[in-house]
């Protein structure tokens, strides 16, 4: 009986043995066959594609196709940056493709060498050394800091009413490329004036903002056009039947 159950103890531990190596011989085949290769980056303005990559492989992927994809499919950043989020789609066994989600900032303001970059919330979340041209992101000058800047703390001003004002010219330049200023400007009273090359548009507080950036939105194609001077919205409450223009 004891041989019996020798030979039976000694087949369960080949058997186990095989199967050990035969998990192992497809789990060395799952990771040559679904090698990672090839890393496309779409939807990213801030970030260069190596930066994107390296975010990936961050995680212990181990440069698995599928693991990578499955990891960092649908992944919210929370660190400080541009990227807000991260969508992963897997095109062959070798390849990937990576639609980067950026946050959506309203202003900029520097700080030493290094822009700061802020939400509608006045929250700080990205920095930079360099601008970049054509991120509908102007720079903000005026803002009444009453404490240092910093990145992943809140804006330190007194009033976030600004930070909202923003957020309203953000929605409407996201639809009217044109009505992206070439900086912003905040008066003490925190009355908001938009500059497009020589022409300064004074729009007043947040009382109205909607409908001076609508009535704005009409005429800024004209004042690109070689206007100078000044146009007043600061009072502007839809009952004017006209607009008032001081040419420089």
């Amino acid at each position: 009986m004891s041989r019996k159950r020798s030979k039976r103890a000694a087949a369960r531990a080949r058997r186990a043995i095989l199967t050990v190596l035969l998990l192992l011989l497809l789990f060395g085949a799952f990771f040559l066959v679904f090698r990672l290769k090839t890393v496309i980056v779409s939807g990213n303005l801030h970030n260069a594609p190596g930066e994107i990559t390296e975010l990936l492989l961050e995680r212990p992927v181990l440069g698995n196709t599928i693991l990578t994809a499955l990891m960092n499919n649908g992944r919210k950043i929370e660190e400080a940056g541009f990227v807000d989020k991260l969508d992963v789609s897997i095109l062959s066994r070798e390849r990937i493709r990576v639609t980067v989600t950026e946050r959506v900032f309203v202003g900029r303001i520097r700080k030493d060498d290094r822009w700061l970059y802020f939400d509608s919330a006045g929250r700080i979340l990205a920095e930079s050394a360099e601008a970049f041209a054509g991120d509908g992101i102007p720079p903000v000058e005026g803002l009444p800091l009453t404490a240092e800047a910093e990145v992943m703390k809140q804006l330190p001003i007194a009033n976030l009413k600004i930070c909202s004002m923003l957020g309203m010219l953000r929605n409407r330049t996201e639809v009217q490329k044109e009505m992206i200023p070439d900086s912003v400007v905040f008066g003490e009273d925190g009355s908001m004036t938009l500059r497009y090359g020589d022409v300064s548009v004074l729009m007043g507080s947040g009382e109205k903002l909607e409908m001076r950036l609508k009535e704005l939105s009409g005429v800024i194609r004209a004042l690109r056009s070689g206007y100078r001077g000044t146009l007043h919205l600061e009072t502007y409450d839809g009952s004017q039947s006209g607009l008032v223009f001081d040419p420089s």
